[in-house]
């Protein structure tokens, strides 16, 4: 299972939250809660530690995308942390997400923190920005 469903890089052998900017570079940002040994040049935003880094000097850059079926259910998993997912409900039965304790809406959807160990048929698919990137300019 993955620990994020969104896009991630990896940079001098550590892990961070990123995204496309421009052509040639990605933003990286430090995932909250982890010690990081790479402190050069990060600058802070609104809390966020963020810098930009060359598609090249990245290690990889992809997007793990989890999904889940939960009491039959299907679910989008989010992020998971000490056996617990936080997910989004994927489905359209609105008064089975309400009588099973989703948080939220048929307008907004539904979402809620499940145990791990209580999903079934998990499947991580992922997207490799950065095979594409170099494919694309060779």
């Amino acid at each position: 299972m993955t620990h994020y469903s969104q896009e991630m890089a990896e940079y001098r052998g550590e892990v961070y939250f990123a995204g496309a900017e421009g052509d040639d570079h990605v933003w990286i940002r430090k995932v909250p809660g982890t010690v990081y040994a790479n402190q050069e040049a990060f600058e802070t935003y609104n809390g966020r530690e963020l810098k930009t880094v060359a598609k090249e000097e990245l290690d990889a850059w992809y997007r793990e995308t989890c999904t889940a079926t939960w009491r039959g259910q299907p679910f989008n998993i989010v992020s998971t942390n000490n056996g617990k997912a936080e997910a989004g409900y994927a489905g359209g039965e609105y008064v089975w997400a309400a009588q099973n304790g989703l948080e939220g809406d048929q307008y907004n959807g539904y979402r809620s923190t499940l145990d791990v160990g209580e999903l079934t048929d998990v499947q991580v698919d992922r997207t490799d920005f950065l095979a594409r990137w170099k494919e694309n300019r060779g």
